[in-house]
C-alpha cells in the first residue's frame, strides 16, 4: 500500500507508481533502448554459443533423451530423486551409449 504524505493528506490524494513519484525509467527498473538492444544481442550470442556446444557434444542430447525415456517408462513418484540417482549412477556412460545406439539402429 502506498504511503500518504502530509501534502496528500491535505488534498486527499495518494501517489502511486514510479510516474507519480517522479522517478525516471532507470529508477523504475526499465531498460533504456540501448540497454535492451545490448541485452538482446547478449541473449542471441549466448544462445548461439550454447547451440554450438550442444552440437559439439551430442552425448548431452542422448543423455537427456535416455533420462526422459526412463522417467516416462518407470514413472517415479519422486522425479528429483530419480534424476539424482540416474545422473550419478556409475554406469551412466555405458547405459546412455547402449540406449542411444538402440534408438539409432531402430
Amino acid at each position: 500500500m502506498a504511503e500518504t504524505t502530509e501534502s496528500d493528506a491535505v488534498t486527499g490524494e495518494e501517489s502511486f507508481g514510479p510516474e507519480a513519484a517522479g522517478e525516471d525509467d532507470a529508477k523504475a527498473g526499465r531498460l533504456t533502448a540501448e540497454q535492451q538492444e545490448r541485452l538482446d544481442l547478449t541473449k542471441i550470442r549466448i544462445n548461439m554459443e550454447n547451440e554450438k556446444y550442444l552440437q559439439a557434444h551430442p552425448e548431452i542430447r542422448d543423455m537427456i533423451g535416455v533420462f526422459v525415456h526412463q522417467v516416462l517408462e518407470y514413472k517415479p513418484a519422486n522425479v528429483l530423486r530419480f534424476a539424482g540417482e540416474f545422473f550419478t549412477r556409475p554406469d551412466l556412460y555405458a547405459a546412455v551409449k547402449k540406449k542411444s545406439e538402440e534408438v539409432r539402429t531402430g
